[in-house]
């Protein structure tokens, strides 16, 4: 009989079901997990396993005449990351835990788990240097055209050194909102030791003392320079066009509002139903909801919805392809294609001429994204100023992952 209250085979089990729907359905795995039981390890192995899908899947092809699909495909993932990735994890509990998380998956499921996990045991040392002599790609698990990118934009030991690192789970960040303190678990950042402080590991931020209150959002210390770039001053007028999930959206009143000046006016824009939602919660939790207006139109169609208006200051942090955070959305990578970083280019193209006419003279736009892809960033801040003689941009910052904070890109445009 299945023990799925045991933490460590719910665990187990969460993380299966919430691959498996990964992959049949494209559902983000952490939305997934939202109530799974030892909710901290349940994201670690989903997340381990989305880091190393292509090594994981070239291993366990060795081992078996041809890969399962759905849940059964996900138990052999789940088991394969902790023999692999996650020593900390004693091989017998890695097994057995995952085998009985497995029995619910039909008659033999449990068995085949457990000859698949106990060949990749006994097998591990040969697998392993077989591994070693397959391409680098694969082995560093970046789909090949991205390594190849990566190579031609940045080098090679670059593209290596990028790879080690969203290879590694990375830190959860929060920036506090003035005139409120950092939680006193929470320790400074290397990079932006003033103003971003890292979670302990395993700990749910929705629990830590000021999160109900609204004291803090959580941001990556890369998301800085966006917000730095846009130089709010209390009693402008701001848009954030793509606001959700809020946490730049939150930065941006907390400026505008400082003091005693009422003044400001905050348009923030989502037109997705679902992600207004998490946007509408974040500025409700930091207490900004009833001073913010919120719209939800097509943001090509900015101007038609927002007739005679203009702004000091605008946002667009546009829909990207997320190459900038893949150590936090490792099944972004899997799903990265050319064809769709040409369409998102069309899209932040569009959004980008659509609010241009809408800032005012001497104000700033400040265009960023969460990507790395020259296309996206710098590459379409040329292709704008190329159509648009009477904008420049003083100021444009790159920055690539490393182990202490993501990927992002940040632009300043004036006119």
């Amino acid at each position: 009989m299945a023990q799925l209250d045991r933490p460590g085979v719910g665990a187990r089990r969460a993380a299966i079901f919430a691959l498996a729907l990964w992959r049949e359905q494209g559902t983000f795995p952490t939305r997934a997990l939202a109530t799974a039981p030892d909710h901290a390890f349940a994201l670690e192995l989903t997340g381990c396993v989305l880091r190393h899908k292509a090594s994981l899947e070239w291993l366990l092809k060795r081992c078996a005449n041809r890969l399962p699909g759905g849940e059964l495909w996900a138990a052999l993932m789940v088991g394969a990351a902790q023999l692999f990735h996650l020593p900390a994890i004693a091989d017998y509990a890695a097994i057995a835990e995952t085998v009985e998380a497995a029995k619910p998956l039909g008659r033999g499921a449990a068995g085949f788990v457990n000859a698949i996990l106990r060949r990749l045991q006994r097998e591990r040392a040969p697998l392993l240097e077989a591994l070693s002599a397959a391409p680098e790609p694969l082995r560093r698990d970046i789909p090949p055209r991205l390594w190849t990118r990566w190579v031609e934009a940045f080098g090679l030991e670059r593209t290596r050194q990028l790879a080690e690192t969203i290879a590694t789970p990375p830190r959860v960040y929060l920036r506090p909102l003035p005139p409120h303190p950092a939680p006193a678990t929470c320790e400074p950042s290397a990079e932006d030791p003033q103003g971003t402080f890292a979670v302990p590991r395993g700990c749910r931020v929705n629990t830590l003392p000021g999160f109900a209150e609204g004291h803090f959002v959580v941001q990556d210390p890369a998301t800085r320079h966006a917000i730095e770039l846009l130089d709010i001053r209390p009693g402008q007028a701001v848009l954030d066009l793509c606001a959700a999930p809020g946490g730049k959206t939150a930065q941006i009143a907390a400026r505008l509002f400082a003091g005693a000046d009422a003044t400001g006016r905050l348009v923030a824009n989502e037109v997705s139903p679902e992600r207004l939602e998490t946007l509408r919660d974040t500025l409700t939790r930091c207490g900004f909801a009833e001073r913010i207006c919120l719209t939800t139109v097509d943001g090509t169609q900015v101007a038609t919805a927002l007739p005679s208006e203009t702004f000091d200051r605008i946002l667009l942090d546009v829909p990207c392809s997320n190459t900038g955070v893949l150590g936090r959305r490792a099944d972004a990578r899997w799903g990265w294609s050319v064809r769709k970083l040409e369409a998102l280019c069309q899209t932040q193209a569009a959004l980008l001429e659509a609010c241009a006419p809408l800032l005012r003279p001497g104000g700033r736009l400040v265009y960023s994204t969460c990507s790395i892809e020259p296309e996206e960033d710098a590459q379409q801040v040329e292709r704008f100023l190329a159509k648009h003689p009477t904008w420049h941009c003083p100021e444009q910052r790159l920055i690539l992952p490393e182990p202490g904070h993501d990927g992002a890109f940040a632009a300043l445009l004036m006119h």
